[in-house]
């Protein structure tokens, strides 16, 4: 599963808010032994999570790409 985290630092006194850092984290899950379990497949309904979805099934084909 991927994520993508977006992290934002605020000026308590004048509360004036700025983008810091983006990152996409990559979870999997295991079973007490250590090995990968099947998670149920989400589903992109709307245009923009179907936009997400192909960009990052692009971000793992450059990783897998990278690795060989």
């Amino acid at each position: 599963m991927e994520i993508g985290v977006k992290v934002f630092v605020e000026d308590l006194l004048t509360g004036d808010v700025q983008h810091v850092s983006s990152a996409y984290l990559t979870f999997v899950a295991v079973s007490q032994d250590g090995s990968r379990i099947p998670l149920t497949p989400v589903v992109a309904e709307t245009p923009d999570e179907q936009r997400r979805f192909l960009q990052a099934e692009e971000r793992r084909q450059y990783r897998l790409a990278r690795r060989s």
